[in-house]
């Protein structure tokens, strides 16, 4: 009897032992969960320090968040290339989120880049960074009706010790204005993108003035989907029945702009 007992304490020792590991990672081996931006509205501002993910307080920095979006303001509608840039640890992860100080609505929408991946309205870091420094690409395409959008972000300077402590959690934010004094002719620039039939279920023909040299399609969640081929280019008709059924977004790139829309593919 007392064998068994003490193979019995064994055995919860090593399963509580074993799922200690799998629940306890190196602060950012995995996605972080959605929630954890730090944005004031957003989870009640929570971020991936504050007490729920890692056991210490985040403090504030700047210099993290970059974009090109330029000092004018942002149009909707275009697209803007964003990049996360973090150093002075042994990895790293982040969370971002657009929103404002008084809503938490995901405004415009993410088009996830190398090693991210959008989640609603959070891009995050899909597998941790390691090195001197990390640095995350992807883009971001403006609403058409919001005057402000701020980008609130979570960052992780972790000492990658396999456990959640020692890390050291950051917050930052950014905030951009949408233009309001550019011309009605530059507005229309960047709307002179349709594509029909839409809903479509094989074909989608692309209408648009500009000779585009690049054009992608992007599930609603950021992941590139197809990359639009040449002779689709030159024809400006898209081949998409290989693709689920659902929205998507092209995403179309001249020498001049790039124009994005969605479009409704069906079964």
């Amino acid at each position: 009897m007392k064998k068994i007992l003490l193979l019995s304490s064994m055995l919860t020792v090593c399963t509580l032992a074993f799922v200690s590991t799998m629940t306890t990672t190196d602060a950012n081996a995995s996605l972080p969960n959605d929630g954890n931006a730090g944005a004031p509205m957003d989870n009640g501002g929570q971020d991936c320090g504050s007490g729920y993910c890692h056991a210490v307080a985040s403090t504030a920095t700047t210099n993290v968040i970059f974009s090109d979006i330029p000092s004018s303001g942002y149009v909707g509608g275009t697209t803007y290339n964003f990049t996360v840039t973090m150093s002075g640890a042994a990895a790293y992860g982040f969370e971002l989120t657009p929103q404002t100080a008084l809503s938490s609505t995901g405004l415009g929408s993410w088009i996830a880049g190398a090693g991210s991946s959008v989640s609603t309205k959070y891009i995050k870091h899909t597998t941790k960074k390691t090195g001197a420094n990390a640095v995350w690409t992807f883009q971001w395409i403006a609403p058409t009706t919001a005057p402000t959008v701020t980008f609130y972000g979570a960052f992780n300077y972790a000492n990658n010790n396999m456990t959640k402590t020692g890390d050291v959690i950051k917050t930052s934010s950014v905030t951009y204005t949408a233009n309001t004094t550019t011309g009605v002719n530059e507005i229309n620039k960047v709307s002179l993108l349709s594509v029909f039939p839409n809903p479509t279920t094989d074909l989608l023909y692309i209408t648009s003035e500009e000779l585009f040299k690049q054009g992608n399609i992007y599930s609603l969640d950021g992941k590139l989907v197809k990359t639009i081929s040449e002779q689709e280019l030159n024809s400006k008709s898209v081949f998409v029945s290989d693709l689920n059924s659902g929205i998507y977004f092209i995403h179309m790139q001249s020498d001049r702009q790039t124009l994005v829309t969605k479009f409704t593919k069906n079964d």
